[in-house]
């Protein structure tokens, strides 16, 4: 048990301790700790914490996390006792970053220089974390410290340090003046502390005398010399690189030549680009840069096909999907066909736009005094955007209002939003009728692994006995995130996937290096489709190498490479203030170095370039091959254990549903009739048995629709409309698969059922819904094939009525094969 073997640390735990003693236990462990602390040293603070926290599993990893803040919210520790707490709770879950800062910020006044030492140490570790007033608040409070000339000269320069870190505009520069201080100092003692400060925030070569202060302690014994020399060889390093870079571009220089004019090799390249301007039929509409930018894209393409040229434009969209977070409202965006009209399509439900009231089908018709009507799309992101904790005023058109007021917004229109920091969430999950869970991952980005813990946490909360990881048409990511995706739900020391590199001497392993999140005994099911790629198929891949997944649906793409961007040689990111340190440039910063004087922040031109092949466990390899004209020589891709097409429904039937859905009915009845059966949607969303009479007034909808469709078609787009208004209700948002209509979805469900000693027919809500799949892998619903066969019959010969009397041979063909099912 946990509790046990926290013993270890020296408390005497009974290891038959009952489960309702837990709590007493945790706070006995943290007061003893706290007390002992008090005579440590940092070092072994740290490593105190490190232990508790190592030690600590999911059994109560929770309460564990709870009691420390009940402790430090109370004032039940002091000193290096907060330290250790706080130590502690920085490697928990879901940290409270204001309760941090207010604990560690009263520690830099004490009297004991060692306790302000570590608070120092951690306020600067954490603070990438805080919002913008924490780190001012805990900034100022380092600063008091760093100015102070009677405090101890250690704590002076980490305090600093830790401005340096976490500090916004002047407060940096404040810091560095100070470590500038102790660095031109007569004291030698106080000018190594000002150097190694420096160093440690990587100013060397860019402020004298650092470096040659570094070679001095690096002849001495002891930690300081050890530092320097590493300090010292770390600038070898960075000097070799920028001598790396120095060659190749002396090397493009000598290829354009001293003249200016380029090399023979490349005047094919200038005189095409001059003929292309000169004749060709679009040739006036294309700038010398877009063709440029072409020739380097195909030159990059016909290496393979993952292999690309971004232009900053392009570079600045990919990057942001990586990151997931910017300064924002929180919504997904984009101009609505209907109306031409800047449209909330879905806010992100943690976000300051829903909270502050904004809904999907919003529309945002003036942001300030500035109106949207007519502007392109990214002008307007980029107005919403901003730096977090500023408002921003928004007039918010909804449907049923007076249209007049689109252009001439009134006040009682205005909704003023708190820009926050937002992240995109990767992750959407529900539990599912017989206690099963659904998660869905759509990306690799940054916090995937992160949001995917948190998610399967809360899931496992309510009940889920089975796991289903939806990976479909999740292109990929980061192949950190992939190791620490598949970290979840293998064993710690597990290999998920090998690298092989042309260029590296050793090819690279990535292992698990945690306990499984999921319990062993849980089954897994992972469904993928040809849209699953890249890091998508190295966990896949690597849960069924290890036998802990079942896979469904169909083969992935096939992309086995990885690829790293590199800025183009010879070009430079324009350059910025980073307030918020994430190294990231934000709308709001200031531009410190703008290359182009446009006024605005331009990244350098990236490349995408293949430098590794990844096998899976086993050692297989799914990478697809092509030859070169571009024909499949190995189809590569992960085969799944169950193959299942996605729902596909008849062409003529899709055609319909569009149409439907064009006449707007479907969201008119939602709005009409949701005040009034919030609860009865609400069910209907999470599952309506493929009964429409389950929806008030279901019939005279359908009446006034006239459509060909079935009855049970039009439930099925009215209920896309219910689950669209629940989730905006709940602040929650439904997975992508939907276990009523989602065939894939379907197949996992049973076969997690099954590895359960379950089967589906015993779950109402599977039994009544789970649909019948023809030879073709078209959904015939099993509500009332027969009908919707005969309406599209009925809608062939009213077709040839409207017109000259007479059915094409298509159409023919067709009825007769409609009677002949019907027949059967």
């Amino acid at each position: 048990m946990t509790l046990t073997a926290l013993a270890l640390l020296g408390l005497s735990l009974s290891p038959s301790l009952p489960a309702t003693q837990d709590s007493d236990e945790v706070e006995a462990i943290l007061a003893e700790r706290g007390t002992a602390a008090a005579t440590k040293s940092l070092e072994d603070i740290w490593s105190d914490a490190q232990a508790v926290a190592s030690l600590v599993g999911d059994e109560i990893g929770a309460p564990f996390d709870a009691a420390i803040d009940r402790r430090l919210r109370s004032g039940g520790a002091e000193g290096r006792g907060v330290l250790f707490l706080t130590a502690a709770r920085l490697l928990g879950e879901e940290i409270d970053h204001e309760l941090i800062v207010n604990a560690l910020v009263p520690l830099l006044g004490s009297a004991d220089d060692t306790a302000g030492l570590g608070a120092a140490n951690l306020l600067g570790g954490s603070g990438s974390e805080y919002g913008t007033g924490l780190k001012e608040l805990a900034a100022d409070a380092l600063l008091k410290v760093a100015r102070d000339g009677d405090r101890d000269p250690l704590l002076r320069v980490e305090c600093a340090v830790a401005v340096h870190k976490i500090g916004l505009g002047t407060q940096v520069s404040d810091a560095r003046a100070e470590l500038y201080e102790f660095l031109n100092s007569a004291d030698p003692n106080l000018r190594a502390k000002g150097a190694l400060g420096l160093a440690s925030e990587g100013i060397i070569q860019e402020v004298p005398r650092v470096e040659s202060e570094l070679d001095r302690l690096a002849a001495l014994p002891g930690d300081d010399g050890r530092l320097a020399r590493a300090y010292l060889k770390q600038l070898d390093i960075r000097r070799y690189k920028d001598t790396e870079l120095r060659r190749a571009r002396e090397h493009a220089s000598q290829i354009i030549g001293s003249s200016g004019k380029v090399g023979p090799d490349l005047e094919r390249v200038e005189r095409l680009i001059h003929l292309i301007q000169t004749i060709h039929l679009e040739g006036s509409d294309v700038t010398r840069e877009e063709l440029v930018e072409a020739a380097l894209s195909g030159m990059l393409n016909s290496l393979d096909r993952h292999s690309a040229y971004f232009s900053p434009e392009a570079y600045k969209a990919f990057e942001q999907d990586l990151e997931a977070e910017y300064g924002g409202i929180g919504a997904y965006v984009g101009s609505d066909p209907d109306d031409n009209l800047f449209t909330i399509t879905r806010p992100i439900y943690s976000g300051p736009a829903y909270k502050a009231g904004l809904m999907t089908d919003d529309k945002v018709v003036r942001i300030d005094d500035w109106p949207t009507i007519g502007q392109e799309v990214d002008d307007v992101i980029d107005r919403l955007k901003g730096r977090p904790d500023t408002p921003v005023k928004l007039y918010v058109w909804r449907r049923g209002m007076d249209t007049s007021l689109i252009d001439r917004p009134t006040e009682d229109m205005a909704v003023t939003v708190m820009r926050g920091k937002i992240t995109i969430p990767p992750v959407h999950f529900e539990l599912l009728p017989g206690g099963v869970g659904l998660i869905e991952l759509t990306t690799f980005s940054r916090v995937a692994s992160s949001e995917l813990r948190k998610g399967i946490q809360e899931l496992e909360r309510n009940g889920a006995t089975a796991l289903i990881l939806d990976l479909r048409n999740n292109t990929g990511g980061l192949l950190t995130e992939a190791r620490n995706v598949a970290d979840l739900f293998l064993p710690r020391g597990e290999i998920v996937v090998r690298t092989e590199s042309r260029v590296s001497e050793a090819n690279r392993e990535y292992k698990t290096r945690k306990p499984a999140l999921i319990p062993e005994d849980m089954p897994v099911v992972v469904l993928i489709n040809r849209f699953s790629a890249s890091a998508s198929e190295i966990v896949a891949g690597a849960l069924q190498d290890h036998k802990r997944s079942v896979l469904v649906g169909q083969r992935s793409f096939g992309k086995g490479s990885v690829q790293n961007i590199f800025v183009l040689p010879g070009e430079d990111d324009d350059e910025f203030a980073d307030e918020n340190d994430n190294g990231r440039f934000d709308n709001w910063e200031e531009i410190t170095e703008d290359h182009d004087e446009d006024g605005e922040f331009d990244y350098a031109p990236r490349i995408k370039v293949t430098i590794e092949r990844y096998r899976l466990p086993t050692g297989r390899s799914i990478h697809r091959e092509l030859d070169g004209e571009g024909n499949i020589e190995s189809n590569g891709g992960i085969d799944p254990d169950h193959e299942m097409g996605p729902t596909r429904r008849e062409q003529w039937r899709l055609v319909e549903m569009r149409k439907v859905q064009g006449t707007r009915k479907l969201r008119e009845y939602i709005e009409r009739n949701f005040d009034a059966n919030k609860e009865l949607f609400a069910q209907l969303a999470s599952g309506d048995g493929d009964d429409h009479a389950k929806y008030p007034g279901f019939d005279e909808l359908y009446d006034s629709i006239d459509t060909v469709l079935s009855k049970n078609d039009v439930r099925f787009l009215l209920r896309l409309e219910v689950r669209r208004r629940v989730q905006d209700a709940r602040g929650h948002a439904f997975p992508y698969g939907d276990y009523q209509e989602d065939v894939q979805l379907q197949e996992a469900i049973r076969s997690a059922l099954t590895q359960l000693g379950q089967d589906v027919t015993n779950v109402p809500a599977y039994a009544n819904t789970f649909d019948v799949v023809d030879e073709n892998g078209i959904v015939k619903s099993n509500a009332d094939v027969g009908r919707s066969q005969l309406r599209r019959a009925l809608k062939l010969l009213a077709d040839a009525t409207d017109g000259d009397g007479r059915i094409s041979e298509d159409g023919m063909r067709e009825l007769r094969e409609l009677m002949g099912k019907s027949d059967k």
